[in-house]
């Protein structure tokens, strides 16, 4: 008997041990800029179809879009009924949309909880904690405003025997020395995910847009995401869609846009290292000038082990 127990030892640890060296299976990683659930306003002649308020509650008067729904909608479509997706990056995750707001929408495990609107939520929850790193903005206008990374290691699979570093992030850089302020949150997120050892993720607002012109009187940032590109990370919507332009932000800008009211600049990203992004797509999309879940444009990236 004692035999027998140490022989079904021996194969449950195999089993165990044959798990944890899995390649990881392809999963989909996502990300939100859910502005607090308050949605975007349309522009002129297009149909209002909630408030320009913080307030989510009937009660206290007119709502949202989150008090309407539009937003939860969203985000049952596009993420919940997906059972690939894993993880959802937040930023501006406050208010209605606060990261245990969004949880219970999805009817997910676990959240992060948020640091200044910066969160992370995981369908199958976390192995560990969530780690967190502060931003250098102290020579931004308002250094009050913080911004932050988070790592967890995400479940990938209901008993968590594979799990996934991912790392959520929002930058900001203003003033006059707003490039220099990306660069150096740039540095400060590798060197913070210079912890994880194997493939890891990253998903956030960067704040960040290339290019050879001023596009809605914003000028591009050709310099910060250099830095991402030289530790190795891969940029998914190019790696997938090539040259296709892949805008994210920002919707129904009166006077921006072609045409009016469309996206007009590439600024929500999807990075990893170790893992092959093979599809990109976005979400939360409305006709331009209609009122929209958000003033971003949200993303899924789908990864497979190289």
């Amino acid at each position: 008997m004692r035999r027998q127990l140490i022989a079904f030892t021996a194969s449950v640890a195999a089993i165990v041990a044959a798990l944890q060296a899995a390649p990881l299976q392809p999963v989909k990683i996502a990300f939100y800029n859910i502005r607090s659930g308050e949605g975007i306003q349309p522009l002129r002649r297009h149909r209002v179809e909630f408030a320009e308020t913080v307030n989510c509650d009937p009660k206290n008067g007119p709502v949202n879009a989150w008090g309407v729904g539009i937003v939860q909608r969203e985000l049952t479509k596009s993420i919940a009924n997906d059972e690939a997706v894993i993880a959802l990056g937040l930023a501006e995750a406050w208010n209605c949309a606060a990261p245990s707001k969004v949880r219970e929408a999805l009817g997910w495990k676990a959240d992060s909880g948020e640091h200044n609107g910066t969160a992370l939520a995981a369908r199958y929850g976390f192995k560990g904690r969530v780690d967190w790193l502060q931003l250098d903005t102290s020579r931004n206008r308002n250094p009050r405003d913080t911004m932050w990374v988070a790592r967890g290691r995400v479940c990938a699979t209901p008993s968590c025997e594979q799990s996934l570093d991912v790392y959520t992030t929002h930058w900001s850089g203003n003033g006059v020395d707003r490039l220099q302020i990306y660069d150096q949150q740039a540095r400060d997120t590798l060197r913070f995910m210079e912890a994880s050892v194997g493939p890891r993720v990253l998903v956030g607002d960067l704040n960040v847009f290339e290019g050879n012109a001023p596009v809605c009187d914003q000028t591009p940032n050709n310099t910060t995401l250099k830095l991402l590109r030289s530790a190795g990370y891969v940029d998914a919507w190019p790696a997938v869609h090539g040259d296709a332009e892949g805008y994210t932000g920002m919707v129904n800008r009166a006077g921006c846009g072609t045409p009016e009211g469309y996206v007009w600049k590439r600024i929500d990203y999807a990075w990893s290292r170790e893992l092959t992004p093979v599809d990109v797509v976005r979400f939360g999309v409305r006709p331009p000038g209609d009122a929209a879940p958000s003033d971003h444009l949200g993303l899924i990236a789908t990864y497979h082990a190289r």
